[in-house]
Formats: C-alpha cells, sequence, structure tokens
C-alpha cells in the first residue's frame, strides 16, 4: 500500500497552529513575500540601495554582508480598537467576579498582580454603577408610581382609593416634579393623576409646575403634560399657562413638541386679542416685551410705522421659513405669517418663498390662509414650480373645488397660469367629469364661473378676491384674454351640452342658474352652438305649469314598476333554480 502524501501539520494542534501564525506575520512584514531572487540596481523591493563611498556615479550592488538602513514601519492594527476595548472590559469584569486574592487571571499573572487588578477592576465597575445610579436619582420613586399607576387608571378603583393613591404618587414627587416630567413613564403617571385628580391635587400640580411651562412645552415628554392640561384642564388653570407662554412664541413656533403645545392652545383657548398678542411676538422681540403695539396684522402696522416694514419682513421670513422646512408649517398661526409675508413681501421675496412653500401650498389650500398661501405661491412661482404644484393637486381636483377656500386656489391657477394645455390636463379634465354635480354646488361652480366671467362680482365677494389676490399681479406673460378664449373652447361644448340636456334642473339651482346663463352668454359670441341648449330651454319654459312636475312623477312611477318587475324576475328565477336542485336530490336518492 502506497505511503499516503504528506500533510500540513493540523490546525487544532497548538504549535502548529502557533507556527503559522508566526509565518504569516513574517510573510506580511516581508518586502519580499513570493522569495524572488533579488536583482542589483532593482528597487521593486525597496527603496534603491546606493554606494556610500564618494564620488560613484552609478549605483553599486550591496554586498552580502552589508546591513542596509531601513526606516521603521508602523505598527500594523490587526484588530478593532473599539472591539479590542470591549473584549478588555469584558475580561475585567470577569476578574472582579473571581476572587480578589488568588484567583485564576486571563493572563496568568501571579496571585499578587491578580488581586491588584481584580481590584482595579471592581473599583471600575463600582464608579459604573455611581454614574447609573446619578443618571436615575429617582428611579425607586418612578418604579412605585408605576405600580400605583396601573391601580388608580384601572375603572374598579373607587374614588377614595384613587385620591390616596395620587396623593401617595405626588408625595414621592414632591421635590423633583419637573425633573421626573422629562422621563417617559413619570410623565403618562402625572398625567393621569391630573387627568383623574380631584381640584385640590389638580391645583398642587400646576403649582409644582409653576415658572417651568416654557421648559416643559419644548421637553420631549414633559409637552405632553401641557397638552393634557390644555385638554382637561380649568380655565384658570389653561389662562395660567398661556401666560406662561407668553414672550416664548417665537421659541415654540419653530419646535417640534412646542409647535404643538402652541397650536392646541392658539386654537383652543386662545380668545381673539390673545391670537393677535401671540401673533404680534412673531414680528420682534420688541413687540414681545413692549407690548406697546395693538395692530391685528402687518397692514395696519406698515400704515403707522413704514420704517419697520424691511426689519419686520425679514424677521418674519427667517423665522417661518425656518418652520416650514421643518415641517411644521400646517399650524395656524404659522400660516397666518406666511400669508401675510407672502402679500406685503417685494417680488423678489415672493419668488423665493413659493419656491420654498411649493411642497407645502397643496396640503394647506383647505384653510383661508393656506389658501392664500397657495394662491400666492401659483401666483409668484415660475412656471417650472406651477407645473408642479398643479401635478400635486392632480386627483384632488374635485375635493378641492367643493372646499370654499381651495376652489379659490383652483380659481387663481386658471387666472395665471399660461401653459393652457396643462389647466386642461390637470384641472379640467377633472372639472369636466363631475360637470352635473359641480355646475349646482356653490363652492364647485367657482372654477366654472372665474373662466366663464372673471372676478364677477355677483359670484366673487371681496374676501373671496383678497385670497385670490390682485389681478394682474404674479409672473404671467400670457394675455389674460388670449387665455381666457383658449380655456373656453375646452369648457363651452361640453357645457353647452348639459344645458341641452339637464338645462331645466341648471334653471332651477341658483349655482346652476348662474354657470346656464354665463355658458350662453359666453357661447353667444360663436365659440359654440348653443341653439340646441336654447331650444330645449324654450321647450321647458312653454310647457303648462305642473306638466314637468307630471312628467317627472309618471318617470318615477315607471321606473317604480321597473324595479318591482325585476325583482319579480329575480324571485321566479330563484324558485325555479331550487325546484331543479331538489329534482336533483331525489335523483341522486334513488
Amino acid at each position: 500500500m502506497p505511503a499516503a502524501a504528506p500533510t500540513g501539520g493540523s490546525t487544532y494542534n497548538r504549535k502548529s497552529r502557533r507556527a503559522w501564525q508566526a509565518k504569516k506575520k513574517a510573510i506580511a512584514k516581508s518586502d519580499n513575500p513570493e522569495g524572488l531572487k533579488e536583482q542589483p540596481d532593482n528597487s521593486l523591493f525597496g527603496k534603491k540601495r546606493r554606494h556610500q563611498s564618494e564620488g560613484a556615479d552609478e549605483a553599486e550592488p550591496a554586498t552580502k554582508g552589508q546591513k542596509t538602513a531601513q526606516r521603521a514601519r508602523a505598527p500594523v492594527l490587526k484588530t478593532d480598537p473599539a472591539v479590542q476595548l470591549a473584549a478588555n472590559r469584558k475580561k475585567s469584569e470577569k476578574a472582579a467576579k473571581k476572587s480578589p486574592s488568588g484567583g485564576k487571571h486571563p493572563f496568568k499573572a501571579g496571585a499578587g498582580a491578580g488581586s491588584a487588578y481584580a481590584d482595579k477592576a471592581t473599583k471600575k465597575k463600582g464608579e459604573v454603577a455611581d454614574s447609573k445610579a446619578h443618571s436615575r436619582p429617582h428611579k425607586e420613586a418612578v418604579k412605585a408610581s408605576l405600580h400605583a399607576w396601573e391601580r388608580l387608571r384601572a375603572e374598579k378603583t373607587s374614588p377614595k382609593e384613587r385620591e390616596e393613591l395620587i396623593d401617595g404618587v405626588l408625595d414621592s414627587f414632591k421635590d423633583s416634579m419637573v425633573q421626573v416630567l422629562q422621563k417617559h413613564d413619570a410623565a403618562r403617571v402625572l398625567q393621569s393623576c391630573y387627568r383623574l385628580g380631584t381640584q385640590a391635587q389638580r391645583d398642587e400640580l400646576m403649582k409644582r409646575v409653576k415658572g417651568q411651562v416654557a421648559p416643559l412645552s419644548l421637553s420631549h415628554y414633559g409637552h405632553f403634560f401641557v397638552m393634557c392640561v390644555v385638554r382637561h384642564g380649568t380655565m384658570a388653570h389653561k389662562q395660567a399657562l398661556m401666560a406662561e407662554l407668553n414672550g416664548h412664541v417665537a421659541e415654540l413656533v419653530a419646535h417640534a413638541e412646542g409647535s404643538a403645545v402652541l397650536q392646541l392652545i392658539y386654537t383652543s383657548v386662545a380668545s381673539i386679542p390673545q391670537r393677535n398678542a401671540f401673533y404680534r411676538e412673531l414680528w420682534g422681540k420688541e413687540f414681545a416685551l413692549l407690548r406697546q403695539v395693538e395692530h391685528s396684522d402687518l397692514a395696519k402696522l406698515f400704515e403707522a410705522d413704514p420704517a419697520c416694514k424691511p426689519r419686520v419682513l425679514r424677521r418674519l421670513e427667517n423665522l417661518l421659513s425656518k418652520a416650514a422646512r421643518k415641517g411644521l408649517g400646517m399650524t395656524t398661526i404659522v400660516q397666518r405669517g406666511l400669508a401675510d409675508l407672502l402679500q406685503h413681501a417685494d417680488s423678489a421675496q415672493q419668488a423665493l418663498l413659493a419656491t420654498t412653500l411649493k411642497e407645502a401650498a397643496p396640503h394647506v389650500m383647505h384653510t383661508r390662509d393656506g389658501a392664500r398661501i397657495a394662491s400666492n405661491c401659483v401666483r409668484h412661482a415660475d412656471a417650472k414650480d406651477k407645473k408642479a404644484i398643479l401635478k400635486a393637486v392632480k386627483g384632488y381636483v374635485v375635493k378641492a373645488a367643493c372646499d370654499p377656500n381651495a376652489a379659490l386656489v383652483l380659481c387663481t391657477a386658471l387666472e395665471v397660469v399660461d401653459d393652457t394645455v396643462l389647466l386642461r390636463k390637470t384641472l379640467l379634465s377633472e372639472l369636466l367629469s363631475e360637470l352635473p354635480t359641480l355646475c349646482v354646488d356653490a363652492h364647485g361652480s367657482l372654477p366654472l364661473l372665474s373662466v366663464l366671467a372673471p372676478r364677477d362680482k355677483r359670484y366673487f365677494d371681496a374676501a373671496q378676491l383678497s385670497v385670490m389676490g390682485k389681478q394682474g399681479d404674479g409672473n404671467s406673460k400670457k394675455d389674460a384674454d388670449t387665455r381666457r378664449a383658449e380655456l373656453l373652447q375646452v369648457l363651452l361644448p361640453p357645457l353647452c351640452r348639459l344645458c341641452e340636456m339637464s338645462g331645466a334642473r341648471l334653471a332651477r339651482s341658483p349655482h346652476g342658474g348662474s354657470v346656464l346663463y354665463e355658458c350662453l352668454k359666453a357661447a353667444s359670441d360663436g365659440v359654440a352652438d348653443v341653439d340646441k341648449a336654447l331650444r330645449a330651454l324654450a321647450t321647458v319654459a312653454l310647457k303648462p305649469a305642473g306638466a314637468e312636475a307630471g312628467e317627472e312623477e309618471q318617470a318615477a312611477g315607471e321606473k317604480e314598476e321597473e324595479e318591482k318587475g325585476e325583482v319579480e324576475e329575480e324571485a321566479e328565477e330563484e324558485e325555479e333554480e331550487e325546484e331543479e336542485q331538489q329534482e336533483q336530490e331525489q335523483e341522486q336518492e334513488q
């Protein structure tokens, strides 16, 4: 039997493994790992060796016994320092668990060295424990309050027992109320204590957080307690919160948690004078501190003091743009400020703000101030941004047309966008698909009337026109009459067909009658054929009184008879199917 081929040492042999590791280290440090024969005058395996004697013109090969000076190589890191540090920490923890005198040491040191190392590890572990205890000074109180929380919020708990539990929680947090409100668990406990507690307990809670409402409103967990007071507290407690937030509105409006508190107080608690006072704080620090100005909007302020206009607009732009970039543009006070800023800013600022707010405009146009923002964005944005806004609205045009504020944004788009092909694809295509519904709707008819009768005061009041903005303002380049003629070519033919088929229904509706009148008036200029629509209206008008109602009743009766006949036919078919099934079952039994 032939002898087996020699093989390398087993990797499970400690001696062989160490030899192989040493060999790998030597290869890694070598300049010639392949073991090639070094040639003279060759710099491939290191720096070129030159003869040290003076006057030598060419390099000479180094002799066998000559030693060449080599630069010391930097040590190569074989392991990640963070991983090595974690491994050392684990070793120290293991050593600390063992006996400090005479136990085995991981590095096989002597008994004295092992004892010193273990003492050091134990000391370090104690320092870590002390630091954790220092970071959680209220751990035991919070833990006890959580057990009480499970009982006090249960429905089966009696009022007397709940009151005692809340008193116990308040006693445990007697000197640390504001600190524990920064904790996620303790904040929930104290919210339940305020919501379920007695009036005396609520007053005690408000007394302990007095003077700390503004910092709590900026806290990730503490602001939930402030919102709990706003939702469930008495009017006196709510007014106390508002008094402490005075002077901090500019700080809250651009903060994620603070804006939520401000929005809740601004919309559900503050009166109109208090809202105006909050809004004035956004104009500048002097308005927040001195409180000598009582103007409710920027128009009155600039009329009384024109010199402050650049300063106030710059302040508003910096603050509100920061809030909008953080995604906080949905709050009411921010929308109010952005709408006023777009209205009073110069053309350069308006164009810049329109670019900044183009993504938020479709999401805020359902509110009054949001519609002002969206209308100004459509009016002052460039062609690319206008296209982006209209594409964002695509699919929601009918819903927007039936909204009292969003419908005005569509009217503005039909008034200022030069690309009529884009308007036809995005807005008019969806409006024409729901013409019978929109024509008789109080708000859905406004986009149609904005093309048929632009800015007619019979259909648009002063407040609606102010939301749409000044006529002719913006960066539109196309003539208004040319734009209207192109839109009428798309809008009038389906409108005339609707007037022909449902003229009587439109005439009986106050809003449909307006659309009918303006449609026939615009079509009389030769844009569309109105003879059929007029003939249908004349036929309806010549019918005697009550004839149309009788026809409708007759049609309704016929429809009911048809429905009854269909029901009877379905019942007969079901009976026949049942009989067939019974016959099949009898045949199978036989």
